[in-house]
């Protein structure tokens, strides 16, 4: 469709959401996304609906991988959509909640060394 990096940015943080071939960004249902505050801490989150849940579990009845689900930094929502997935992470922010919903993403090595740049070498 579109770029598979589509960003969100707001006054307090910024979303990546890591879009599929197919996904549209309005109904995407199943979506990963990088959350990062201005402060540079990143945390992750797979986004889901029920209906997501549902189909995925369905399409192989008898494999093993589909008769359970797991998913270690999942958030489950209502409606589809990076609006919607926004409107989670707005309020979760707002309510000072974003560490406790999201999967908090250790520095990268790459972090290390934007970091080390801006020391002028010392």
């Amino acid at each position: 469709m579109g770029d598979p990096l589509h960003l969100v940015r707001t006054p307090h943080f910024d979303a990546v959401f890591i879009l599929g071939a197919e996904d549209d960004e309005a109904t995407v249902d199943n979506v990963d996304v990088i959350v990062t505050l201005r402060d540079g801490t990143r945390y992750s989150a797979t986004f889901l609906t029920l209906g997501a849940i549902q189909r995925w579990m369905e399409s192989e009845r008898e494999e093993y991988g589909r008769i359970q689900f797991q998913c270690p930094d999942l958030v489950i929502t209502r409606d589809a959509g990076v609006p919607a997935m926004m409107r989670v992470l707005e309020m979760a922010h707002a309510r000072d909640d974003l560490r406790f919903l999201l999967t908090r993403l250790e520095p990268s090595v790459l972090d290390d060394d934007e970091d080390d740049e801006g020391d002028g070498g010392d």
